[in-house]
């Protein structure tokens, strides 16, 4: 997991942005996952250079059920803080797809 904290002026702080994926791969002879504020292009990078085996997308995911495409082909829709965590009706299942989007179909949300 990449640092969800600023270690800025702590012993930690090499680790801060990739560092943490840098640790790892001398020691740990498993399976990597990064995650963490990955986009395709970090995730690309970190496989390309050795330091991690998979990428996990985690909250882009909430906001984009056809996040695979997304990353293949057009934007992500930016997650709406307030449906992420919320017990109503709203939001995980109801985002529109990039295909939605573009046939200009109004989710349930309001999306």
């Amino acid at each position: 997991m990449g640092n969800t904290t600023d270690f800025t002026g702590t012993p930690l702080e090499p680790l801060m942005g990739d560092g943490m994926f840098r640790h790892f791969p001398p020691t740990f002879r498993g399976t990597l996952i990064a995650n963490v504020n990955m986009t395709a292009e970090r995730g690309n990078r970190l496989i390309a250079d050795g330091l991690v085996d998979m990428v996990a997308f985690g909250r882009p995911y909430i906001a984009n059920p056809d996040l695979v495409e997304r990353l293949a082909t057009g934007p992500h829709s930016p997650k709406s803080t307030g449906t992420v965590y919320a017990s109503g009706p709203h939001g995980y299942s109801d985002y529109p797809t990039i295909r939605h989007a573009a046939a200009g179909k109004i989710c349930e949300n309001g999306s």
